[in-house]
């Protein structure tokens, strides 16, 4: 989008939670005050209906999910939505309440995924996340720093809360919360963007809707039709949407995220997956396997825990290429730095080599055996441009 993202409010702290417990009604069916229930949602992106987790208060019932702390959804500069009912939304493109039921399932799917692939508590990794106003006037979706804010695409059509959309958002929350500032640039700032639409895509896989729906691709901002010309990137070939597919990114209005974008295709599903999009290479062997997206979601993730100022190419690499060591064995390191140097990004001092010189185990055995730097925040905020 050619809108540019509102300026980030002042570094903020968040308030260290656990995770709230939900309850369900009791026996004599009734519901207790702020009690967290399954709301039934027509929305517009995800199907219809849906389940949403919703809050109960005084016979009142909210878009507000008490079991992911912050959540909650209302249209832009008003209230959190309530009413008398626990349905919300009427499917329809326009409607607001049924932008904020499709915002709602996106940000809990994506806490989930989160939690289930990446063993992260919460969007802030302290078990918190952030609430969400649909409806802003303007053709963008983006974090300011205290919110979600999703606006129109610029046909004034569709309203931008599809999967990958609100996965994209709240992914910039997640790299902002994950290592330190990464500083400013053309590098640290491709690689922010390229980050947020890496978690817009993990939040698509991790749903696995049905083609009629939001399916899991690696296309960004396709059902929404962002500014008319269908998908704003194709993480498999860039150059299909003007991006860049090799390093270095290029400059200009918006951060390309292309490069990183498409290192992260060939890690998950290599050049030529069966039914899937072919992907190209800058340089190195022409053929490439994928280690499944999962495993390339782990040691992404695990490299930003490195991030710091000065952020870069470069240091992705040698960050992640450590990641996938410490996850998984050679096979994974060895698919890590094909990955990158399929992209242009060259070798870097101090990497891993094969074979490792301790034993490593195939991946770790659970979650909880994934070590996950306490997170810091920055000032920078993501944007759908």
């Amino acid at each position: 989008m050619g809108a540019t993202a509102p300026a980030s409010g002042a570094e903020t702290t968040s308030t260290v939670s656990r995770l709230a417990t939900a309850h369900s009604a009791g026996t004599d069916g009734n519901l207790s005050s702020g009690q967290a229930l399954l709301g039934s949602g027509n929305s517009h992106f995800n199907g219809n209906p849906v389940t949403i987790q919703t809050t109960s208060s005084g016979g009142v019932y909210s878009l507000s999910d008490p079991t992911r702390p912050g959540l909650n959804c209302g249209p832009f500069n008003g209230p959190v939505f309530t009413k008398s009912t626990d349905t919300w939304g009427n499917g329809t493109a326009l409607d607001l309440e049924t932008a904020c039921v499709d915002v709602m399932f996106a940000a809990q799917k994506h806490w989930d995924m989160l939690r289930d692939w990446l063993g992260r508590n919460g969007v802030d990794g302290t078990g918190r996340t952030y609430p969400a106003s649909v409806g802003v006037n303007r053709f963008d979706a983006y974090w300011d720093g205290v919110r979600a804010t999703f606006g129109y695409n610029t046909a004034h059509t569709k309203q931008l809360t599809s999967l990958d959309v609100v996965g994209f958002v709240y992914g910039g929350i997640v790299y902002e919360k994950t290592g330190s500032y990464g500083g400013s640039g053309l590098e640290p700032e491709s690689l922010n963007r390229s980050a947020d639409e890496i978690f817009g895509t993990l939040t698509e896989h991790y749903v696995n809707h049905p083609l009629a729906l939001d399916e899991p691709d690696y296309l960004i901002g396709e059902e929404v039709n962002v500014d008319g010309g269908g998908p704003i990137m194709h993480m498999y070939d860039p150059s299909l949407t003007n991006h860049q597919n090799c390093y270095p990114p290029s400059p200009g209005i918006v951060s390309d995220g292309g490069p990183q974008d498409h290192w992260f295709y060939l890690l998950a599903e290599g050049t030529n997956p069966p039914g899937k999009p072919a992907s190209p290479v800058c340089a190195g062997p022409s053929s490439l396997t994928g280690i499944g997206i999962q495993k390339a979601a782990r040691i992404f993730y695990q490299g930003l825990q490195r991030k710091a100022s000065g952020w870069s190419y470069a240091k992705a690499r040698l960050a992640t290429v450590v990641a996938a060591k410490n996850l998984y064995g050679c096979a994974e390191v060895n698919a890590t730095k094909a990955a990158w140097t399929a992209i242009r990004v060259a070798p870097q001092y101090g990497e891993p080599t094969c074979p490792l010189s301790t034993p490593t185990p195939s991946g770790p055995s659970s979650l909880s055996e994934i070590t996950v730097t306490p997170p810091m925040i920055s000032s920078r905020s993501g944007s759908v441009p």
